[in-house]
């Protein structure tokens, strides 16, 4: 597991940032540290303190004990902070992307369900849904260990001089080489895929971090938000044709191992599987699906993954608003901002109908 990782904490609210900080704590374990931003302790001149927001924040993240940060988690709302009253996350964030730490951000309002359609529109950084304050610690902590990780596989990965793409340098930092042409997939569109080749001349180091956050970003918030070549369980078991509740069950888990992602980010609350090994399982057996093959080796009752629009359908796909199976003829794929590898990923027509005229379907 990765070590030396330092998750840098914005928070205004005093109770609130003692209770994020202690849950922060304990999932990091001893592989990591955290250090709360608390204004009132900074040392800084008045001519200092006159300064844009932006230009002091850059100055303190560069000192310690806040510098070599792995990772910023932020509160969305930062009106409160001391010495820096009006204080934005777009301020933070700013300068997290001049010096390429990663960010996290996080709100307690509005409802997480509401907020989370702020992802699809956020660039630059990740948007972390949690139902309680040590949820968001947890998630926190798997976002800061992942990126850690990448940091660690990217420097053993750039001594290869054939990773001449960041398709190609991703696949090899997830240990998939022969998977670039797939996660290529998910860069269509991606406006940041052209934004680190163009600093290649710069300090190997800044270099690093800059690939580090920008592969971090691309993988949490694409390959593992829009099933195609990962699949999270929902999609995992509908794709399988198998009954969600009965892919949970351990024995019918055990079946599907081998295909368990276990990259950066992996996340042991939230699994994902590769969806390319799950069908070389499938087909080493000469079965035609996952539901055949659980039923001839597990010897239980299992059922079959049912659209959650009309249960009399198969589903096979999965809805990325309502979380649940769909099938092909009661849903709409390939909108314009989903990634093209994301062949899986789909919008029910209730949802459609409901949000549609929101995003533009």
């Amino acid at each position: 597991m990765a070590t030396n990782i330092k998750v840098l904490l914005f928070e205004d609210t005093v109770e609130t940032r003692a209770e994020v900080l202690k849950a922060l704590r304990k999932h990091l374990k001893r592989y990591g540290s955290v250090i709360p931003f608390e204004s009132s302790r900074l040392t800084e001149t008045d001519t200092g303190k006159e300064r844009m927001y932006e230009a002091r924040l850059k100055d303190i993240l560069t000192r310690a004990p806040y510098d070599g940060g792995t990772l910023i988690v932020v509160d969305q709302n930062l009106a409160k902070s001391d010495d820096f009253k009006g204080l934005s996350v777009s301020a933070v964030a700013a300068v997290s992307k001049t010096l390429a730490i990663p960010i996290c951000e996080y709100a307690r309002l509005p409802h997480a369900d509401d907020y989370e359609w702020r992802r699809r529109w956020e660039e630059g950084h990740i948007v972390l849904d949690f139902t309680d304050l040590d949820e968001l610690a947890r998630l926190a902590a798997v976002a800061a260990r992942g990126f850690a990780e990448i940091a660690a596989r990217l420097r053993r990965v750039m001594r290869d001089g054939d990773n001449n793409s960041l398709a190609t340098i991703l696949a090899a930092v997830l240990g998939k080489k022969g998977y670039s042409g797939k996660i290529a997939l998910y860069g269509v569109g991606e406006k940041r895929l052209s934004d680190i080749p163009a600093r290649t001349q710069q300090a190997e180091q800044e270099k690093q971090r800059m690939m580090t956050t920008f592969l971090g970003y691309w993988l949490w918030s694409s390959l593992l938000r829009y099933p195609g070549l990962l699949v999270n369980e929902v999609a995992a078991a509908s794709y399988l044709n198998i009954e969600t509740a009965d892919f949970r069950k351990p024995r019918v888990q055990e079946v599907f191992k081998k295909a368990l992602y276990r990259g950066p980010f992996a996340d042991f609350k939230r699994p994902q599987w590769w969806r390319g090994t799950l069908d070389d399982i499938v087909s080493h057996e000469n079965c035609a699906n996952g539901l055949e093959l659980v039923r001839k080796k597990v010897g239980m009752r299992i059922s079959r993954s049912k659209c959650s629009v009309d249960p009399s359908k198969p589903a096979g796909y999965y809805c990325i608003i309502s979380h649940k199976p769909v099938g092909l003829e009661n849903s709409k794929g390939g909108l314009s901002w989903f990634p093209r590898g994301a062949d899986l990923t789909r919008i029910s027509d209730p949802m459609l109908e409901e949000y549609g005229p929101w995003f533009g379907a």
